[in-house]
């Protein structure tokens, strides 16, 4: 176990809110980061009432200087950071005839930019710091089955996370000299949260995509998940 400090973006609710719980079991202190301030403070409030770190940080991941400030803060503050799980996101559904500029952009800026954002200052950190257990810390990444095919309706979201898949895997190659390991978490199910309520299908609960992560991080010396395929039985 590495302890530190693991960082896990979009965590005021659903996977990413399963996702800091279950880091927070690891005995790491989880900091808790998204836009809404309510729902972290309420993310933090479950940690720490089952006796467990963690902390909530106002962060838009698109916002460069901040970024790059809160995550050099999180590892001088806690002397290692860890973990970092990118998995905050945003989703605007349309034709490519209908679709507005602004959701197209707004899309790549949260789901591909905001990634790239919060790996680099994270990479800058980690490369620094002593190895533990094989590794110099994770960088996980939520992605979806979107990342592998396309949909009609979901040009943009496609987009961003078919362009997160090749960034990923283009990391890996460039980090994994400094012991930095990195995975490439593809949910191709229907998890329950606020993106998917209106849909009437069958969800798995987001606790399951936290264990995925947990497994991600659970790995010791050379061993690296390096992609998960997270499916779900249909009838």
């Amino acid at each position: 176990m590495s302890g530190g400090a693991a960082l896990v973006t979009g965590a005021g609710s659903g996977i990413g809110r399963a996702v800091a719980e279950a880091l927070a079991r690891t005995a790491r202190h989880v900091v808790c980061a998204g836009r809404r301030e309510d729902r972290l403070v309420e993310t933090v409030e479950m940690i720490t009432a089952a006796g467990r770190s963690a902390e909530a940080l106002v962060l838009d991941v698109t916002d460069e200087a901040a970024v790059d400030a809160a995550v050099a803060d999180v590892a001088r503050r806690h002397g290692r950071l860890d973990v970092v799980v990118n998995n905050a996101g945003v989703f605007y559904a349309g034709k490519v005839a209908d679709l507005d500029r602004h959701a197209w952009e707004q899309t790549l800026l949260v789901n591909l930019t905001g990634v790239f954002l919060c790996t680099r200052a994270a990479v800058r950190v980690m490369r620094t710091q002593p190895i533990v257990d094989g590794a110099r810390g994770y960088l996980i990444s939520i992605n979806s089955g979107a990342g592998v095919r396309g949909y009609a309706t979901g040009s943009a979201y496609a987009a961003a996370k078919h362009g997160l898949r090749g960034f990923v895997e283009s990391l890996r190659a460039e980090v994994a000299a400094d012991r930095i390991k990195v995975s490439d978490l593809v949910v191709s199910a229907t998890v329950a949260s606020e993106m998917n309520a209106h849909r009437k299908v069958p969800k798995l609960p987001a606790t399951t995509v936290a264990d995925a992560v947990l497994a991600c991080v659970a790995m010791r010396g050379d061993a690296v998940l390096e992609r998960i395929d997270l499916g779900q039985l249909r009838d």
